[in-house]
């Protein structure tokens, strides 16, 4: 259905998302970049886990809709916009009319080399093509936010599927493809977050992935280590997903640390933890599994708003 839009035109006037009035009755809504017909998506209210969060709100394309060529709320007008701001072959190319995109690991600083991270162990997949190449880490994590952000705005792995592949590389140097859903998991999508759980436990994943959730809380555990973790998602009767993000930025701290229960996507390599029983004062009992990945760049991580565009 394509791009998620956070504006648009009534009479010849923008009105933005925030400003759309459920109880109003409003005429045709049109895109705000073309003269495509667009409707209105409410937010909603949704169980996650152990509490109740808002689907946000945005305008859609009405059933049939297109917009027009050179329309910036095109899927190919912002990956056409993404691939020239690259600028990389190595990093993105494009073959045969589509775009293949490099997954790469997003390794420490040198001077932190000797630090230890729940998530950092060595794997056959962790070989030294999978890493970013020197001289190449800004470009490259500019163009995976935009990735990151592009997918959270399009409705579904569907809308990339047929115009993006990612690309990781096994063991051997051989390259191999890997599909959108495993890649990019999301607390809203039901039984995404029960999905990864299954991936990791089950299946080797070595390459990287994106995961969308809701901050929970945000703590300095040790002087100078911080921690982000993300709602709890159930799977099944009385289990749940918990993610944790850890991280020695204190740039990064610094802008989320009054971020609690606003929507975030991370670029990490994650693992599974371990498995953890917890007896609640009922007596009920909850088996929690644990999943960490480690952040190095602020630019690994994204906040999620009604405000968010390509």
């Amino acid at each position: 259905m394509g791009i998620k839009m956070n504006r648009a035109r009534y009479n010849g006037q923008e009105i933005k998302i925030s400003q759309y009035d459920v109880n109003k009755v409003y005429g045709k809504l049109k895109c705000y970049y073309c003269d495509a017909d667009i409707s209105f998506v409410n937010s909603h209210e949704r169980d996650l886990g152990e509490r109740k969060i808002i689907i946000q709100k945005y305008f859609r394309l009405k059933r049939g809709e297109e917009h027009e060529k050179g329309c910036k709320y095109t899927v190919d007008g912002a990956i056409l916009n993404i691939h020239a701001s690259c600028a990389d072959d190595v990093l993105m190319s494009k073959r045969n009319n589509k775009y293949v995109v490099r997954l790469m690991l997003i390794s420490q600083d040198t001077a932190k080399k000797g630090s230890k991270n729940l998530a950092d162990e060595p794997g056959r997949g962790k070989r030294q093509h999978n890493y970013i190449p020197s001289g190449k880490k800004t470009a490259y994590l500019s163009t995976m936010n935009q990735i990151m952000k592009l997918r959270a705005l399009v409705e579904n792995n569907s809308d990339l599927e047929d115009k993006i592949n990612l690309q990781y590389y096994d063991g051997k140097g051989v390259p191999y493809l890997v599909s959108w859903k495993d890649f990019y998991f999301d607390s809203e999508n039901e039984n995404d977050f029960g999905r990864l759980l299954r991936c990791l436990t089950n299946k080797k994943v070595y390459h990287p992935i994106c995961v969308v959730g809701y901050i929970k809380s945000i703590s300095e555990y040790q002087t100078g280590k911080f921690c982000i973790k993300l709602e709890t998602v159930s799977d099944e009767k009385n289990k749940r997903v918990a993610i944790a993000i850890y991280y020695e930025n204190n740039q990064i701290y610094e802008q989320f640390k009054d971020k609690n229960d606003c929507k975030i996507i991370t670029y990490a390599y994650f693992k599974f933890y371990r498995e953890n029983e917890w007896i609640a004062p009922d007596d009920k009992k909850f088996i929690y599994y644990n999943i960490t990945g480690n952040v190095y760049d602020i630019r690994q991580m994204l906040l999620l708003s009604d405000d968010t565009t390509v």
